[in-house]
């Protein structure tokens, strides 16, 4: 039982993803993107390998971090959709896509767990009209 509540626990606490977004500034805000892979997420453009292939600005760049494990980049691409809808953007562009180790946690008596962390970084736009 107590392994069953620590698995919980963990699952819980990794399975929150954080999003941290910074405005950008800059001159000549106006770019052209060539084309790429694409996913969409709650009505936003996940744009990896590339960028979409028309004119865009740059709003901010969104950094959002989970727990590593099964699910972990759809709720990242989920929390970052919310964000991106909620700064008035239209589409995403991954930057980065990191795993780091964080640690070791002890479950139970003679059983231990690896703890990760999977950071993702995008940056956030909108399209010219």
């Amino acid at each position: 039982m107590r392994l069953f509540i620590t698995l919980f626990l963990v699952t819980l606490l990794t399975g929150c993803a954080t999003t941290d977004f910074q405005p950008y500034e800059g001159k000549n805000n106006l770019y052209e993107g060539e084309g790429g892979t694409k996913v969409i997420v709650n009505g936003v453009e996940f744009w990896a390998n590339g960028s979409p292939p028309r004119k865009y600005s740059i709003v901010g760049m969104v950094v959002s971090e989970v727990g590593s494990g099964i699910g972990d980049e759809s709720m990242i691409r989920s929390a970052v959709a919310n964000k991106v809808k909620e700064k008035g953007g239209d589409a995403a562009v991954q930057v980065t896509n990191n795993t780091t180790f964080s640690g070791i946690l002890r479950a139970s008596s003679g059983f231990y767990m690896a703890t990760n962390v999977k950071s993702m970084q995008f940056a956030v736009i909108k399209y010219a009209q």
